[in-house]
Formats: structure tokens, sequence, C-alpha cells
């Protein structure tokens, strides 16, 4: 009898041990509960298991998630950074923390939690559809940063800006060619490529200046104007400028001028002059980079120079096609962003740069919808769509950049047509790590966000509430 008890205990305890391993799990009643909607109970569950549970990640993301899907954005991400804090190796909670900072429209912590996300997942085909969300995001950040920059003038101080930070403007073309007009930017961007692998310098980024000329609706003499000149140096937190212009020569040459000034005063510090046959540009850049650099006397070192005599492209056309996707892309025009990349990467098949960017477009055309020409752009050769449309502007009574106007820049931001990506997979990693890498990079990123001051102010003081068009919705948590 003794026996026949505690056989029939054992056995319940092992059907009991059996029956539990079998059924499903907490976490998984809990997320079928999220995914039925359910999110208030799907919280109540959490909160009891972690009363006895303390600290369990599992419990803490899922609770986190549900709070997401009931756009309680700012609850959701006091929870994900307890779970990145415990387990530093969660690509899914990095994925819905971003998001839930881009629905907060802190678009700096939505993307550098994106790049988190893109470092620890393995899923490639999602890190290039994040990739892209970061670059319309940082845009985003970009025209916010602009407008707070306008409305904090008053206090911006040139006298504590950095001696080393350095804007590129765009050159402005001075020459009968209308089809040259793209290399407006992409010369900038060429010089802003080469000057940034100086170590000495801190050069801005080209879409700083592209969102805060489109803010102060300045035209394309605005921007190389001497006067104007102080006033953006200010603007951008940069101590010196480098303006310029080209134009063509008899045949087919081409002519460069270029001069670094002092953004407090707005006078010359340096200039150069270069000139050369057309199939020589790449090598007149750089040429006159150096040049800039010389009187600026910096001295390099040898990995410096030779980073900088490195060359995307030596062909005159797909550059040009690039440089005209720059233009396009500024304009939310991806559709055409893209078709010109693609033509740039088709003259050359080495140019990496156009491939990447040709790819980027495509992809935030898919977020943003096809964009259709603001002109007669695709009807027409390139060039004369550019000329028919500065005609068109200056009928209108509008101030063109020469590039991207400002009401092309309002159409842009009213006819954002975003759609959120598609979720990406579950977590890549099977979770409970408890290494301090990723810990770490948290920890410098948000101490980096803290420490960010306004240019030229020396402090953290916020200006007024600002507002621009997000994203029409976050993205769509993982499944």
């Amino acid at each position: 009898m003794k026996f026949s008890f505690y056989r029939v205990a054992f056995f319940s305890i092992c059907m009991a041990v059996l029956l539990s391993s079998c059924g499903p799990s907490l976490s998984n009643i809990t997320t079928d509960l999220i995914e039925q909607g359910r999110n208030d109970e799907a919280i109540a569950r959490m909160k009891r298991a972690l009363v006895l549970s303390p600290d369990t990640p599992e419990y803490l993301k899922l609770m986190a998630i549900a709070y997401y899907n009931k756009k309680q954005y700012e609850e959701a991400a006091k929870l994900l950074q307890q779970v990145l804090k415990l387990d530093d190796e969660d690509d899914q909670s990095a994925y819905y923390l971003a998001a839930s900072y881009e629905a907060q429209r802190d678009y700096s912590k939505a993307i550098q939690y994106y790049r988190i996300y893109n470092e620890l997942t393995f899923f490639g085909e999602y890190k290039e559809v994040v990739e892209t969300r970061i670059k319309l995001l940082y845009r985003q950040q970009m025209e916010l940063e602009a407008q707070r920059a306008l409305q904090m003038e008053q206090q911006l101080d040139v006298a504590k800006i950095p001696a080393n930070t350095i804007a590129i403007l765009y050159f402005e073309n001075k020459g009968q060619k209308a089809e040259l007009n793209p290399l407006q930017k992409g010369l900038s961007e060429m010089l802003i490529t080469d000057l940034s692998k100086v170590k000495a310098l801190k050069v801005l980024e080209r879409i700083r200046l592209q969102q805060l000329v489109e803010e102060m609706n300045l035209s394309e003499t605005d921007i190389v104007d001497q006067k104007t000149a102080p006033r953006l140096g200010k603007l951008l937190g940069a101590n010196r400028l480098v303006k310029g212009s080209f134009f063509d020569l008899t045949g087919d040459k081409i002519n460069i001028d270029a001069f670094v000034a002092k953004a407090r005063t707005g006078e010359i510090d340096a200039s150069t002059n270069i000139s050369g046959k057309v199939q020589d540009f790449f090598r007149m850049e750089k040429e006159l980079v150096f040049k800039i650099i010389d009187q600026m006397k910096i001295k390099l070192t040898d990995e410096e120079r030779e980073a900088i005599m490195e060359i995307p492209t030596e062909n005159f056309f797909a550059f040009l096609q690039y440089s005209r996707g720059l233009d396009y892309e500024d304009q939310g025009m991806y559709t055409q962003a893209f078709e010109s990349y693609s033509q740039a990467a088709a003259a050359d098949p080495n140019f990496a740069q156009a491939k990447t960017s040709a790819s980027s477009a495509k992809k935030s055309e898919q977020i943003v919808g096809t964009t259709s020409p603001t002109s007669s752009n695709d009807a027409k050769s390139s060039d004369q769509s550019q000329a028919d449309q500065k005609q068109s502007d200056q009928k209108q009574g509008q101030q063109s950049t020469g590039t991207a106007s400002k009401s092309s820049s309002a159409t842009k931001t009213s006819t954002f047509n975003f759609v959120p990506p598609p979720p990406p997979p579950p977590t890549s990693y099977a979770g409970g790590g408890q290494g301090n890498i990723i810990n770490d990079r948290i920890g410098n990123l948000l101490e980096n966000i803290n420490n960010t001051v306004n240019p030229g102010t020396g402090s953290q003081n916020t200006p007024p509430p600002t507002v621009i068009d997000p994203l029409k919705a976050p993205p769509l948590p993982p499944n």
C-alpha cells in the first residue's frame, strides 16, 4: 500500500512536469494575447509575473510591446531600456526602442537605436530597410535642428563655435551650360567627402546645410554672398565656410574658384583657382582640396593624403548623373533620384556610391511612395528641364536655390505618403546575455546625445517646441 502510494505520487509529479513542459509557457500565452490585440490583459499578466520574477527581460519586453501597441511610447521606452541593460543583445528590443523614440519625434535617439538594431540583427534584408529609414529620419532631424537654430539665433555666439569646424557651401554655376547645374551639389559633396578624411577638421554634413537653406528660403546667390556667409556660419555652427563657383571655358575646359571665409567676419581666409579639361575634373577637385588644406596650414599624414586621393569614378557623365540624383533626393523625388543614380551606375559599373545611393533611393521610394516630378523634368532632357524649372520659379516670383527651392521643399513635406516598413523578424538572438558590449555602446550614445549642445550657445538650452511633419506612422512592430 505504501509502495503504491509513492508510485502514484511519483507518477503524478512526472505527469505534472511533463504537462507543464508541453503546455504553453507564460511568455507564449502573453504573446498570443498581444497578437489578438488584448494588450491590457498582457500587461496585467506581466505585472503579476514580474512580482514573482523581477527583472526578467522577456516579461519586461512583452509588457513594453503591449504598451507600444497602446501607443504609450514613453512607458514602452522606459521598459525597453531596462531590457537592454539586462540583455544587451536583444535586437528586437533595440528595434522597439527606436520605434518608440521615433513615435515621440526624438529622432536622434531613434537613429541611434536603429543603428544598434542593425549591429545586432542577422537579417540582412531588414538591415537595408532600417538603414533607409535612418536616412529619412536624419533629414527630419536636420530640418528640426535648422528650425531650432533659427529660433535661437539671438542666443548663438560664433566665439563658442569650435575653431576646426568647416562647412562646404554649394558652388555657383556662372557658366552658360545649364546641364552643369548638378555640379553645384556634386562638387560640394566631393569636397565634404575628401575634407572629412582630415582628422584636424570637423566637416559639417551637406544635409544640414540643405535643410537650413530651405528653411531660410535662400537663393543660390544668397548662399555665396559675402554678407550672408557670417549668418550661415553662425546658424550651421561652422567657424569657416568654403564657397566658390565654376564656369565652362572655350572648348572642353572648366574653371573652378574656391574661397575659405571666416564665419565671424565673412572675410576671405584663403582662396584658390584651378582650371583644366572636363575629363580631368576629378584630378582638378583633388588639387583643389590640397590647395585649400595647404592654405589653411594643415599638415596631412601620409594616410590622410592617400585617402583623399581615392576617386569614386573617373566618368564625368556618371558623376553628373549622381549629382543630379542628390538634387532629386533633396526634393523628396526618390523615383527620379533612383533613375539618376541608376544611370550613373550604368555609365560606370565600378561607381560603388552610385549603386548604394540607387538602392537607398529605391527603398525610400517604397517607404515614401512613388513621387511625381514637380516640373517637366522627365519629359525633357535633364539639362533643359533644369533651365525650364528655373524660369518657372522666376515667373512665379519664387527664390530658387538653383537646385532645390523652398516651394519644392514645402511640396516635399506635404506630399510624403509614408508607410511603415515590413516588421523585422523575431529576435535573432536567443537572449539571456549579460555582457557589457552593447550596454557600453548604449551608454556612450546616450552620453553623446545628452552632451549635445546647440551650435554657438555652449549650453543645453532648449528653444520653444518645434513641429515638423513626422513619418506618418512608426514602423510596425516585429511579429
